[in-house]
């Protein structure tokens, strides 16, 4: 199998001689360790503990890059069609295709930024720079989640790297943030308990699909006016260049994409415009679920996390920790593939980082073979079942947890209930 160069990725290299990329370069500064190897950070030649042995003979076989344009072409065919709905639903007022696919174009965009921060679409490098510029300007608030904080200027890992890393591990996976602490919506016992969420069983669905989406819109616009505010600030708080390329490109997110499509606002009436936005995120939040949070947030998995420390082979602590999304119907499949990198493989994609989602499905049949082969576990989830998952971590954390008991102090009395339960064991142990 052919390894990254242990080098600067062809996407850096990329980016640095595309003119055209300049402000987003400003930005973001990818002149970090991690943004030099991203590419090779899981490869076998920086982890070569990872795939030795003859068991893993098959796997290192599997080849990484796509060999023709068939990434590229679909990428560029999907933002002509993306292009050509925006028209229809945000100009035209299309609001029936609006609410149909606006799910889909939503996930597609997030999943294009990813899979060019993980080096696809490396058979030309201007070709990748110039889908990296798209992607990132129509996603960019997730660039902070892909690349890192832009004050870090590339040093680090990102929180995408952490969740490879320690992927469904509740400590240090970041993916894990959003079922810990307070929420509506308690599905881990890592999320404080409060009296509310003994009714959740009634309301976690409608406050997933309203509330929650119109809580982040309240958000978005807001930080959308502090980076405006921003450059009202003095010049020793960052340079203007960077400022006016974070504006420009988060404006250029509320415009096009569609969890905002502020381009609506400026043609079609706003209580229509809003009304139709908030049926899209909902339509949205209902049917990526399964994609969203089986993959990533499997409490059944936590377990598994504990077992494979970081002692054990790194190639079956992913096959422990990951699960794909298992589809039965061609025309589902030909949907996961065409919203990119083929979010159903997740096993594949934590095995090969780098590897172009045009090879996942041959991947995932050489690993299928090798798990069944050496009696390893590859776990697979349907779509239904995902949904069925989600409904029985809602019912079975609604109740409070159980209250620790408290120890007792030197010379207090036993309760009664103690004092009886002693009393039997001491008639039982001189019997």
């Amino acid at each position: 199998m052919k390894s990254p160069s242990p080098g600067r990725s062809s996407a850096v290299r990329s980016m640095r001689s595309a003119p055209f990329f300049t402000p987003i370069r400003v930005v973001f500064s990818f002149a970090g360790p991690s943004a030099r190897r991203p590419l090779s950070f899981f490869s076998p030649t920086i982890r070569p503990s990872a795939w030795r042995g003859r068991p893993w003979k098959a796997l290192r076989l599997v080849p990484l890059l796509s060999q023709n344009f068939k990434a590229e072409v679909v990428a560029v065919l999907m933002l002509i069609l993306f292009f050509s709905w925006c028209y229809c639903s945000y100009v035209l007022g299309c609001w029936r295709l609006n609410i149909a696919l606006s799910w889909f174009w939503w996930r597609h965009l997030d999943a294009g930024l990813h899979a060019v921060m993980h080096g696809d679409f490396r058979t030309r490098h201007d070709i990748q720079a110039g889908l990296f510029w798209i992607y990132s300007l129509l996603s960019h608030r997730a660039m902070e989640y892909y690349y890192g904080a832009r004050e870090l200027k590339g040093n680090g890992m990102s929180k995408h790297w952490w969740h490879h890393i320690y992927p469904n591990d509740p400590g240090r996976d970041p993916d894990w943030s959003t079922m810990t602490g307070v929420a509506w919506v308690r599905r881990h016992t890592s999320a404080q308990w409060h009296p509310c969420h003994q009714w959740q069983c009634w309301y976690w669905l409608p406050v997933s699909m309203f509330l929650e989406p119109l809580f982040e819109l309240i958000q978005v616009a807001c930080a959308l006016l502090e980076a405006v505010a921003s450059l009202l600030e003095p010049p020793m708080n960052g340079p203007y260049v960077s400022r006016w390329a974070h504006v420009l490109g988060f404006l250029c997110e509320v415009l096009f994409n569609p969890g905002f499509q502020l381009v609506a606002f400026g043609v079609q009436p706003f209580w229509k415009a809003l009304g139709v936005l908030l049926l899209a995120r909902a339509t949205s939040r209902l049917l990526l679920y399964p994609f969203s949070e089986v993959q990533h947030y499997m409490p059944e998995h936590i377990l598994n996390r504990e077992a494979a420390d970081d002692s054990a082979e790194w190639v079956i602590g992913q096959l422990l920790c990951t699960a794909n999304l298992e589809f039965r119907n061609r025309w589902a499949w030909l949907m996961d593939f065409l919203m990119f990198h083929g979010d159903s493989h997740q096993i594949e994609h934590h095995l090969w980082p780098a590897m172009s989602f045009v090879q996942y499905t041959k991947a995932s049949q050489v690993v299928r073979a090798t798990c069944a082969r050496l009696r390893l576990p590859y776990y697979t989830v349907g779509y239904f079942e995902g949904y069925q998952k989600i409904c029985e971590q809602v019912k079975e954390h609604r109740k409070p947890p159980p209250r620790p008991k408290r120890p007792r102090s030197p010379g207090e009395e036993p309760s009664p209930s103690e004092s009886s339960s002693t009393r039997t064991r001491r008639r039982t142990r001189g019997s």
